[in-house]
């Protein structure tokens, strides 16, 4: 039952009371950073570059942390603690909602700013990967519309933040066997999802965590156990 190098995943560090969206992707900030405390003694916390391609072969087992959608608590709660406890992560922007509120059921959530990503950029552990253009899932698109999502995406981000970017996630997990093609060709170097299939570069999977991943759940999730047991948990 052994298992490969940990990506975990997060969304929003926020309380419930104050991140309008049911569908449970935030975190408390209080249980983030629990969790950033357990990483910070038991893992070897490194950029998912170093991860993929670098990954260290001593010492404790390493971990890389990321982030997708793009949220102001990402700079403004998140980042702060991920600094506290020196631990590096990756952030996967939907492009269009940069500068833009999220419209959610129980109305608008703030997005990141382009300052916001900039300042962020300046720090050595903080990278940054494509989430689409629009948070679309591009399962349901034709060819061309999600190439589009997937290259343009990349484009804008690299002209923002004027460095390379060589991660994708896929907008709400959805991914097939063409859509990581069309990764591989807009030049991008993995993708990620959190779907336990055959994995290759452009098939990563990560831990999922949600507002119920206390810190024994976080534990259980990175334990051999979990892909087993995940449909029961």
């Amino acid at each position: 039952m052994s298992r490969g190098p940990e990506i975990i995943l997060y969304h929003s560090v926020q309380p419930d009371d104050r991140f309008p969206s049911p569908s449970g992707v935030n975190l408390p900030p209080e249980i983030f950073e629990r969790h950033l405390a357990y990483l910070q003694g038991s893992y070897a916390a490194v950029t998912l570059r170093e991860l993929l391609f670098h990954p260290p072969r001593n010492g404790r087992p390493p971990l890389a942390v990321t982030f997708d959608d793009g949220y102001r608590d990402t700079a403004e709660i998140a980042y702060p603690l991920l600094k506290k406890y020196s631990i590096p992560a990756t952030f996967f922007l939907t492009v269009s909602m940069v500068n833009q509120a999220w419209p959610f059921p129980g109305g608008p959530y703030p997005g990141l700013s382009w300052e916001g990503v900039r300042e962020m950029g300046r720090d050595p552990g903080v990278e940054f990967g494509s989430h689409g253009l629009n948070h679309r899932d591009l399962t349901r698109l034709p060819p061309e519309e999600a190439g589009r999502e997937i290259g343009e995406s990349k484009r804008i981000l690299e002209e923002k933040i004027s460095r390379r970017v060589d991660f994708f996630s896929f907008p709400h997990g959805s991914y097939n066997d063409r859509l990581r093609g069309l990764v591989r060709e807009a030049g991008y170097r993995a993708a990620f999802s959190v779907i336990p299939r055959r994995e290759d570069d452009f098939a990563r999977r990560r831990v999922l965590i949600s507002r119920k991943d206390g810190l024994f759940r976080l534990r259980l999730k990175l334990s051999p156990l979990y892909w087993p047991l995940r449909r029961i948990l």
